[in-house]
């Protein structure tokens, strides 16, 4: 089974109607540590329609949090999709259009083609759309309205967000996501660094074992055989993450100890403007390193700039 059965009902012999939700976060909604309050809150409004109109049913919950609508590429979105063309699932539930996809053209095509064909009924709550009520049609023209100024709403916000973050970052402002590994974010600024002790040591081992001639792949098989904690995993106990190792553990490798040797944030420097994307929800692209824009002295370094310079001339990993 694609999705996770959270449910079943059943209500004399008629046949049972296998249902799907979908919930879907982007990042710009946000989280909280956990699972999201708007996950946890599509899911309710969507279990109180389900008990309000349906009676013998399974139910199946496929979600993405943290993941833009202006695509279908979308792990649980896409699970859901290939749940549906193998014949698993009747009728598909979210919350509104924007939830599923807030392209205008993907959704009239999943809702004119993909699901008609595969006989999948459709159902958007706030929108008042049921495709058992819109057999051969489009939903109208309110429907296809809807899906375009989401469309359009949505290009427009991702504008904005990209414009807010490049004036913040050229402010000097650290706008990213997560803390650089050694660093974790200031409790009364988040978009200052502050030194995390544990993790700190760490990349100073790194460093200094490379000026004594270690190379990144005997670093990390050194680490691996002395059980040296790897950045994720005090990410995981730090609870920003929720992940499992593919293999028995998490392992250090030659490029995660690269990517910490040839990072200038550990200098006290900030740098941005390394990515540029060509169109709204297009792919990001690596700018020449020459275009790369850097704030120094952003926060308390953790390796002297002198240090960190020498270590680049004899350290030979790609930028």
């Amino acid at each position: 089974m694609q999705g996770d059965l959270i449910t079943e009902k059943r209500a004399g012999s008629v046949k049972r109607v296998r249902i799907a939700i979908y919930m879907r976060l982007s990042k710009e909604d946000g989280n909280d540590d956990n699972e999201s309050n708007s996950i946890t809150n599509q899911r309710l409004l969507l279990q109180q329609y389900i008990a309000g109109h349906f009676e013998n049913y399974t139910l199946q919950e496929f979600q993405d949090d943290g993941f833009s609508g202006l695509n279908l590429k979308r792990p649980g979105i896409m699970r859901l999709l290939k749940a549906a063309e193998d014949g698993e699932i009747d009728c598909i539930i979210v919350k509104d259009f924007s939830r599923f996809s807030r392209d205008y053209i993907e959704m009239g095509n999943c809702l004119e083609r993909f699901f008609p064909k595969l006989g999948v009924r459709f159902i958007s709550v706030n929108d008042g759309y049921d495709r058992g009520c819109h057999a051969g049609n489009f939903s109208g023209l309110d429907t296809a309205f809807k899906s375009l100024m989401y469309d359009l709403y949505s290009k427009d916000l991702s504008v904005k967000v990209k414009a807010s973050l490049r004036t913040k970052k050229e402010q000097g402002q650290y706008v990213s996501g997560t803390s650089p590994f050694g660093y974790r974010k200031s409790p009364q600024d988040r978009h200052m660094l502050l030194i995390d002790e544990e993790e700190a040591a760490v990349v100073k081992r790194i460093f200094q074992m490379t000026a004594e001639g270690k190379t990144s792949a005997e670093i990390a098989e050194h680490f691996n055989k002395e059980g040296v904690k790897t950045p994720i995993q005090f990410r995981i106990e730090k609870q920003e993450v929720k992940k499992q190792p593919k293999g028995s553990s998490f392992w250090w490798s030659r490029s995660t100890v690269c990517a910490i040797l040839r990072n200038p944030v550990y200098t006290g420097d900030i740098v941005y403007g390394k990515y540029t994307r060509y169109e709204v929800g297009g792919k990001n692209h690596l700018r020449p390193k020459c275009e790369w824009k850097t704030h120094h002295n952003h926060h308390e370094p953790i390796i002297e700039r002198e240090f960190f310079e020498m270590i680049q001339k004899r350290k030979k990993c790609r930028q």
